[in-house]
């Protein structure tokens, strides 16, 4: 996958911008949720932010990458539509993928091999650094538990399928913690 310069245009919003956000809505989801994460977790998401987020390159980034935005097309083999159009880390839409893989990998045998089969295929195909597309992806994990515990899920919002979601994103913020 080609890394293309952004255009400079006001329209395209910077992810390093979202940084002091991101690290503040990850303190205060800590804080209020009920059943928070392990401090582990946080602290490798957090990481990220600081690390990773604040500090990126000027290149065009999809922002929503997922499946059903990736089409065969005549020009280029594939071509991804549907862009939120962000200009950061390339790295980050690995994170955006493996969350919209989720309803997948809950039907994984071994959800490990899974996560990192999708993570191997992204930084693959898109020519980038394999520890910088897990470290997002681990804080993707990290803001779709705490926002399932704030808001539920698309296709749950309470009872126990909200429960065995949450859960789920937990166990996929662990695993990708552990695998740093």
């Amino acid at each position: 996958m080609a890394a293309w310069p952004s255009p400079h245009r006001p329209a395209c919003p910077r992810l390093r911008e979202q940084a002091d956000a991101w690290e503040a809505q990850l303190f205060k989801d800590a804080e209020q949720l009920p059943r928070a994460l392990s401090r582990q977790v946080l602290d490798a998401a957090v990481a990220t932010v600081r690390e990773l987020g604040r500090v990126q390159p000027d290149t065009l980034v999809h922002g929503d990458l997922h499946a059903r935005n990736i089409l065969r097309a005549h020009r280029e083999p594939w071509l991804a539509v549907d862009p939120k159009g962000y200009v950061g880390d390339p790295a980050y839409d690995g994170g955006t993928l493996l969350k919209a893989r989720a309803l997948k990998l809950l039907e994984a045998d071994d959800l490990h091999k899974a996560v990192h089969r999708v993570l191997d295929v992204f930084t693959e195909a898109a020519e980038i650094d394999r520890e910088r597309v897990q470290r997002w992806a681990q804080f993707h994990a990290v803001q779709a538990a705490f926002w399932g515990r704030r808001h539920g899920f698309r296709i749950a919002r309470s009872g126990p399928r909200l429960d065995w979601l949450t859960e789920f994103a937990d166990r996929l913020a662990e695993l990708l913690t552990k695998c740093s």
